[in-house]
């Protein structure tokens, strides 16, 4: 999508200087930032009824193939031309992992009984080397490059869901904006944005898959979100 792209090259412009200096004074290649995480759509996704995206937290080392192992380089083209091949093209079908078997689990479940296309996304848009998420690249990321509300609104998914717990709160205020949360079942939320640009979607919330494997709870707690997320499909 043409505007996309447009959002991702303009905020680039700004941010590209920011993460270069940061690298260029990083010893530590573990901390060094990788590439920001864009995402792309389908060419059909126009044509689907529900259009729901699921956030993880971050991903490391995003786009090997834009050169140096990872490390920011400024491929916008080429890092878009990786999610088409990873998620769009079914890479990320054959990977296994708690996240991604959650995230099959969902999209399957759903797309069973209702007309859905499902869009992969990050809270976290910058993510490191190494594993996890740290201050400095944190405040990078707050300060030139918040593009998750352009994107809600561009593409105007009628349900999020977050698959970050409760530590990653802190990432959405941030990155989207300030919210309350009720807890309707066990581990899962339903999210009350302030913003009025985002009352009139469907927000859900549960732990990260690999919290809810270390807790025992996912096969119950995912069976549950489906269920919210199909009651709340059009």
């Amino acid at each position: 999508m043409q505007k996309l792209f447009s959002i991702y090259q303009e905020k680039f412009k700004i941010l590209d200087e920011h993460l270069y200096q940061y690298n260029l004074n990083v010893l530590n290649p573990e901390n060094k930032a990788t590439n920001p995480f864009c995402i792309t759509i389908p060419e059909d996704y126009e044509t689907y009824t529900n259009k729901i995206m699921i956030f993880g937290q971050e991903t490391n080392k995003w786009c090997r193939e834009c050169g140096d192992g990872g490390v920011y380089s400024n491929s916008l083209e080429e890092s878009l031309d990786i999610y088409k091949k990873f998620y769009l093209s079914g890479d990320f079908f054959r990977y296994r992992g708690p996240f991604s078997n959650e995230f099959k689990r969902i999209r399957r479940e759903i797309t069973k009984s209702k007309n859905a296309v499902f869009l992969w996304n990050n809270i976290n848009k910058i993510g490191r080397m190494g594993k996890g998420n740290i201050h400095e690249i944190n405040q990078i990321q707050f300060e030139y490059f918040q593009p998750i509300r352009d994107e809600i609104q561009l593409l105007k998914p009628n349900i999020l869901v977050f698959l970050t717990g409760p530590n990653y709160d802190f990432f959405i205020e941030n990155n989207i904006g300030k919210f309350r949360q009720t807890l309707i079942s066990d581990s899962i939320w339903q999210m009350h944005f302030e913003d009025e640009n985002l009352k009139s979607i469907t927000s859900l919330k549960t732990y990260h898959p690999n919290a809810l494997y270390l807790q025992g709870k996912n096969k119950i707690v995912i069976p549950n979100l489906i269920n919210e997320i199909k009651s709340n499909c059009i």
